[in-house]
């Protein structure tokens, strides 16, 4: 008996040893990665803010954050290269996560993103007061972007927040969000989510709407990547009144575009973002 718990404790040690060697190993490729500043840029810490006129920029490790084991890691995992000449073009959302999704309900770890006026709490240089909906004229965005996922896996998102306040960050209706790239992890999440119709917008491409509890997400129905191009999202809030989800009397403030990352190592570069709103 005494033999066989020898034997068991020996197996023990050698498995931790194990355990802690592949641990150093998987720590030390992490940090071989470590992420560069590019021609032009400054290199931005995670959850450090930076404005710039109506433009805003903020890495926010919300999923590790939430998990005991990797919240440790998240003030390393993630930076923005900024190019503070041409902000918010020329930004590049760096990650490095463990080689997993995490387990809260969308499957990610953070989102480093841009944004236009208020998106989440973090006030522009330039300040873009909220308006109502149906006050709202003119919303929509011009984009470029590439990503870099060879070793990992990342959406490219770009989402606002109705809200039932102008002043109350809080006061979150609706989230609505466009994929523009839906990597197989996150595919399943919306497929996984309730229909709510098929959206034609004015440039012709036809998306699918499913809503999540508060979170309404536009895909591409034929599950391809947007990685340049126009979003009319005044066009969107008009659908989304006629199909009774909202009324338009919401609040609307910011606009947010970047990644979501979801495993292992990347980057996703903004070479181009501007919004209008009237």
């Amino acid at each position: 008996m005494h033999c066989n718990k020898g034997i068991v404790l020996k197996i023990w040690r050698w498995a931790a040893g194990g355990f802690a060697a592949a641990g150093l190993l998987a720590t030390g490729a992490l940090w071989a990665t470590s992420p560069k500043a590019g021609p032009d840029q400054t290199l931005l810490p995670p959850k450090t803010p930076y404005t710039k006129g109506a433009y805003f920029a903020y890495s926010q490790p919300w999923g590790a954050e939430r998990s005991g084991l990797a919240n440790w890691w998240s003030p390393l995992a993630t930076s923005m290269g900024i190019d503070t000449s041409r902000f918010p073009d020329n930004t590049t959302a760096h990650w490095r996560w463990p080689p997993f999704a995490p387990r809260n309900g969308p499957g990610v770890w953070s989102y480093q993103a841009v944004m236009h006026g208020n998106y989440d709490g973090g006030e522009t240089e330039t300040p873009i007061p909220p308006r109502r909906v149906h006050d709202v004229q003119a919303y929509s965005q011009d984009f470029a972007w590439t990503i870099d996922e060879a070793h990992g896996q990342a959406n490219v998102l770009t989402e606002f927040y109705l809200r039932s306040s102008p002043t109350d960050s809080e006061s979150k209706l609706l989230e609505v969000g466009w994929l523009l790239h839906t990597p197989e992890h996150s595919r399943k999440y919306f497929e996984a989510a309730r229909k709510v119709g098929t959206y034609t917008d004015p440039q012709g491409r036809t998306w699918d709407v499913r809503i999540d509890a508060k979170y309404c997400m536009f895909a591409p129905q034929q599950q391809s990547d947007v990685p340049k191009g126009t979003i009319d999202m005044r066009a969107a809030l008009t659908w989304l009144q006629q199909t009774g989800l909202i009324t338009g009397n919401e609040w609307l403030w910011g606009v947010a575009l970047g990644a979501e990352a979801i495993s292992g190592t990347g980057q996703v570069s903004i070479q181009h973002w501007s919004v209008k709103r009237m």
